[in-house]
């Protein structure tokens, strides 16, 4: 095979609202380490993938229908062979307005830069193509932690539960020059990105993680796929709750990360082919609307998140589905990549993993359409599969029926 990589910092130049948490309603207060744009065009004997890379939350829906088709136009590829991917980092700027303005707003100057940024660098990539030997490496990090646990009143509670396991797989793929030198590596495990919640700008673990490889691995653009983390936060735990870190102490957490990626990478790894396949599955996942559209009217008078919300899910029609896409990517016989457009619970990387044992799985890729929860997790109730809902201006909370319809959709990729 053959790699080509790009590499663009996309931090805003002028300051904007930051993305991730609706008690932060004012523009950025400074900037404590730059985000970046990476980017990975790997050329096989049979198809071409392109990995575009961001230190964001997500790449909104509307931003990548708009970003992806651009970039397809200007590498001469298909659409489908490009793929949107974030570490769910909740310390840059918003991409879109599919959701209520007090969960992500963006700033359409922006978007339009960082649109460029892109083109830019896939055709970068391109243009450095030199041929590598992929390795696959298994790793272990126990930096995360389950996030769903029952309270005093028998609810479930975003508190930290170690009664259940969390999913500490690493996965790194490492590509090699014909001289033995490192081109970039690539990077899955599940683990949120939220560490801090204060009001500047950063890349949270992964991209700092990120950036000390390409540091340690001189000529190295390495990028970082996020995994099925909807149940799983980062052990930044204090009693039996979550704590929020300053930036020396996220930093402490991305050494700590960085220290696993390279203990992975100096075990024995397992060359991957130079053939690749893509399969492509899209399917309307359910919602359940028990709302009376007349009360939540007379609501949203007096409270501004439903107006917000009323308002969003009115643009869409109320419509009582959103539409789950989920790609596969198998590389030779030792990888596979599952993407999904959402955020995904673990326990469906877990299906996944007895469907296709090489497989991992990727969230936030594509778009967003939400928390996507397991029948058990939408029957216990909780923030990811009701708490979110309004935020992510869905018309109605998933049904418990959606887990059935994505292990079909999964066996048939």
């Amino acid at each position: 095979m053959r790699l080509g990589t790009g590499k663009r910092i996309i931090t805003p130049k002028k300051p904007v609202r930051l993305c991730g948490y609706a008690t932060r309603r004012d523009v950025f207060d400074g900037v404590l380490e730059d985000i970046y744009l990476r980017v990975h065009y790997q050329e096989y004997k049979n198809n071409t993938v392109v990995f575009i890379y961001g230190d964001l939350l997500w790449w909104n829906s509307e931003f990548v229908m708009a970003a992806r088709k651009e970039a397809a136009e200007a590498a001469g590829l298909p659409m489908d062979s490009i793929f949107f991917v974030a570490s769910h980092n909740h310390s840059g700027p918003g991409t879109g307005t599919t959701f209520i303005p007090q969960l992500e707003t963006m700033d359409i100057d922006y978007v339009d830069w960082l649109k460029n940024q892109v083109i830019e660098a896939v055709m970068e990539a391109k243009g450095n193509l030199e041929k590598v030997t992929a390795i696959r490496h298994d790793g272990t990090c126990d930096c995360n932690v389950f996030r769903r646990a029952k309270d005093d009143q028998g609810k479930i509670a975003m508190k930290p539960n170690y009664q259940v396991n969390a999913d500490k797989r690493l996965t790194v793929v490492s590509y090699q020059r014909t001289d033995g030198s490192i081109k970039g590596f690539m990077f899955h495990y599940p683990c949120h990105a939220n560490l801090s919640d204060g009001n500047q700008v950063h890349p949270d673990y992964p991209g700092i993680a990120l950036g000390m490889l390409d540091d340690y691995y001189k000529g190295s653009v390495s990028l970082f796929l996020q995994g099925c983390t909807a149940d799983i936060r980062p052990n930044s735990v204090l009693g039996n709750r979550f704590v929020p870190c300053d930036f020396e102490h996220v930093k402490m957490f991305a050494q700590e990360f960085f220290d696993s990626c390279k203990h992975a990478i100096l075990s024995k790894g397992i060359r991957i082919g130079d053939d690749i396949e893509i399969r492509h599955g899209k399917g309307k996942i359910p919602l359940t609307q028990d709302f009376s559209l007349k009360d939540l009217e007379e609501e949203a008078q007096t409270d501004e998140a439903v107006r917000q919300w009323l308002t969003k899910v009115k643009e869409k029609d109320l419509r009582p589905y959103e539409v789950m896409e989920i790609s596969k990517i198998r590389f030779g016989s030792q990888l596979s990549i599952f993407t999904f457009n959402a955020e995904v619970s673990q326990y469906y990387a877990e299906y996944a993993r007895t469907i296709d044992p090489t497989a991992i799985c990727a969230g936030y890729t594509n778009g967003m359409i939400g928390y996507i929860c397991t029948a058990n997790q939408i029957k216990e109730g909780g923030y990811e599969p009701v708490g979110s809902a309004r935020y992510f201006a869905l018309a109605g909370t998933y049904k418990e029926e959606i887990e059935t319809i994505i292990h079909q959709m999964i066996e048939r990729l």
